[in-house]
Parts: C-alpha cells; sequence; structure tokens
C-alpha cells in the first residue's frame, strides 16, 4: 500500500453502509478498510494505523462512544482523528461524541460531497497538526543545542582561552621572562599544549553541531588505516612527549577500509587524545588493527587509570555529555566521545569498549573492507 496515501477506516454494523462509504471514499482516491463488528475494530485499527476514523454510534456489543473512548485512551491512537456518522441527531448525542474526542458529528442520511469534504478537512488539518509538532520538537532540539553550545563556548573554551591570555600577558608584563633558558620547554609548551586543547574542543564542538543539525553528509570512500593512523598520531607527538608515553602502532600496510576520512580522523584523533589523557606518566598507548574476512577491527589501547561498571554506563550514553579530568588535571567536555559514537554509527558502526578500573582501557570498532 501506498504510505502517502491516506488511509480512511470505517466501523460501521451495516455492510451496505460500508460499501457505500467505501465507494465515495475511493473516489476521491483514498485507500479504504471497512469493519462490521465493532469487538473486532480495536485490534484491526491498531494493525492498520489509520489516517482518519469513521464511527457509527449504534452498534451491538460495543457501540461508537464506548469504542471512541477505547481509541482515545490508546497513546498509540489518540491522536488519529474520528468522525462520528450515525442516525442518532440529538444534540446531546453530538455533545457527547465531540467530548469523548471526535473532531466531527456527521447525521445520516449524509450528503456524499459534505462528507468527502469534512473528510478532506480532517486529514488536511491532522497534517497540518503533525507537521506544527515535528517543527516544535525540532526547534525544542535546536535550543537544546544552542543552550548546550553556549555552556561549552562560555565554560570550557574560555578556560583554556583565559590561560592562554595570562600567559601572553605575564610575558607582555615582564612577570615572564621570554629570555629564560626554561621558556621554551615550559612556557612555550604550555601554550602549545592549551591551544591544541581549545582547538579539539572547537574542532569538536562544530562537527557535533553540524552532525546534530543534520548538515553533515556521509562521503565513504577507501582509506589506508596505517597512513591515517600514524598522521593522527603526529598530531598527538606533543601529548606523548609531555606525558613520555611510549605509542606503539601495529597495522599492515594493506588495511583498507571504507568510511569517510574526515569522521574517521575524527574519531581516531579523539580515541588516542582520551588514551593520552587518562594514561600516567611513562605509560603506553598502542593503536592495532586486527583482519577478518570482511571487516578490520581498530583497537586504541592504554596502561591508563581504566573504568568502572557505573562510569562505562556514563560513557556509552549519548545523552551524557560524561567528562573526567586526566591524570594530568587535564579537562574535557565528553563531547569527544559521543561524536565518536555519532560518527562510528554513520559508518556502519559502533563503539565498543574493554575497560578495569587500575588496569587501562580499549576502545575498539570495526570497519567494512574497503
Amino acid at each position: 500500500m501506498d504510505k502517502k496515501t491516506p488511509l480512511i477506516l470505517a466501523v460501521d454494523d451495516e455492510l451496505m453502509n460500508l460499501e457505500l462509504l467505501s465507494f465515495i471514499i475511493q473516489k476521491i482516491d483514498l485507500h479504504f478498510v471497512g469493519v462490521q463488528k465493532s469487538t473486532e475494530a480495536l485490534s484491526t485499527i491498531k494493525n492498520k494505523q489509520p489516517d482518519l476514523i469513521l464511527l457509527d454510534v449504534t452498534m451491538p456489543e460495543i457501540n461508537g462512544f464506548e469504542l471512541c473512548q477505547l481509541i482515545k485512551e490508546d497513546k498509540d491512537l489518540n491522536d488519529i482523528p474520528i468522525i462520528f456518522v450515525t442516525s442518532k441527531q440529538k444534540v446531546e448525542h453530538k455533545v457527547k461524541g465531540l467530548q469523548l474526542g471526535g473532531v466531527d458529528y456527521v447525521t445520516k442520511p449524509y450528503n456524499e460531497h459534505e462528507l468527502r469534504a469534512r473528510i478532506q478537512t480532517h486529514l488536511e488539518l491532522a497534517s497540518a497538526k503533525q507537521q506544527i509538532e515535528n517543527q516544535a520538537q525540532k526547534l525544542a532540539k535546536d535550543n537544546a543545542l544552542l543552550n548546550q553550545m553556549f555552556s561549552i563556548i562560555g565554560h570550557d573554551l574560555r578556560s583554556p582561552l583565559s590561560a592562554i591570555k595570562m600567559q601572553l600577558d605575564f610575558i607582555l608584563r615582564g612577570i615572564i621572562d621570554p629570555k629564560a633558558e626554561d621558556f621554551t620547554a615550559t612556557t612555550v609548551q604550555s601554550l602549545s599544549l592549551t591551544s591544541s586543547e581549545a582547538f579539539n574542543l572547537l574542532d569538536n564542538l562544530l562537527g557535533w553541531a553540524k552532525s546534530e543539525t543534520g548538515v553533515l553528509t556521509t562521503l565513504k570512500e577507501a582509506v589506508n588505516l596505517q597512513n591515517l593512523v600514524a598522521q593522527t598520531a603526529r598530531l598527538q607527538q606533543l601529548g606523548f612527549t609531555n606525558k613520555r608515553i611510549s605509542f606503539r602502532q601495529e597495522i599492515p600496510i594493506h588495511a583498507m577500509v571504507l568510511a569517510d576520512f574526515n569522521m574517521l580522523k575524527t574519531v581516531l584523533v579523539n580515541l588516542i587524545s582520551n588514551a593520552i589523557k587518562f594514561t600516567p606518566k611513562k605509560g603506553t598507548v598502542s593503536v592495532t588493527a586486527k583482519e577478518t574476512p570482511t571487516h578490520w577491527k581498530i583497537l586504541v589501547t592504554d596502561s591508563g587509570v581504566g573504568m568502572g561498571t557505573a562510569q562505562l554506563k556514563k560513557v556509552l550514553d549519548p545523552d551524557i555529555h560524561f567528562s573526567k579530568k586526566g591524570t594530568e588535571e587535564e579537562a574535557g567536555t565528553g563531547l569527544g566521545l559521543v561524536l565518536c559514537q555519532d560518527f562510528l554509527k554513520k559508518n556502519d558502526s559502533q563503539l565498543q569498549i574493554e575497560s578495569k578500573k587500575g588496569k587501562g582501557s580499549t576502545f575498539s570498532f570495526s570497519l567494512a573492507k574497503a
């Protein structure tokens, strides 16, 4: 059945009435389903999920008012508009039908053209209502995204920029001597690390915002894992050097995967950066690739502080931007792993974590061979 064509479901114990309604509705190119037994109506409505219901009132076993009440009590059905089509013409009956949640009340014998007009009007109103609700949900999501971005910009991004500004001010005021022997080893290195932290945060923030707003498109291509990991590790060299962490890469030269290059690079940058952050001085970080018949499994392993079960659950929850300071008090927002999970999902993969407190962690994911 064409999902774009609305489905009208009618409930009436008189077969002739259902046949007439079917004739009228199909003349305006709508799908139609008729139900003669009111006891079977609710299950049929749940199964068919119609766009509009035409409901008779006088029926044996379950009358139209009772059936309407059952429909409106079901959270999966209560938004379906109901038009009562009945011979009951008293005002109190019309009022009761509308009070129970009906959107209209048509009395028999009805005018064919009037009934069609009412059906089409209520279908348009239901469609417009759905559009408004969708727009409201999108607006609420966009506002939440903006608030979160402002929070990150106002706090997490401000901190490294403030540290850079303070050190530069100290140099200008002569508090820090640029001619001192340890100037490069201390001040310059500190400025470099802090600016890298700010850049990575900004890069993650922009990537996350683009992904959340649907601006980002996935463009898969053949990617050489060995080259990309080597390139990513070079970007993190200062972090390795500062904490005297030894880095090992074990990836065959023929390891080629099908993935979006920029997304995969972002995932590796975040996972390696995360490994450095939570690995103490003189620890180890490695990136390895294991081949299967159809995929390459990439593993980023560290000898860091590890995580307990409760922390693992928070880390894997995409709705929680869980953040914890590193072994050298390195700050973070929790955006990195959220972005990793999102980008991997867009590349038909999933982030997996194995970790033990005090024993280190392994973050892994699999990508199809190119």
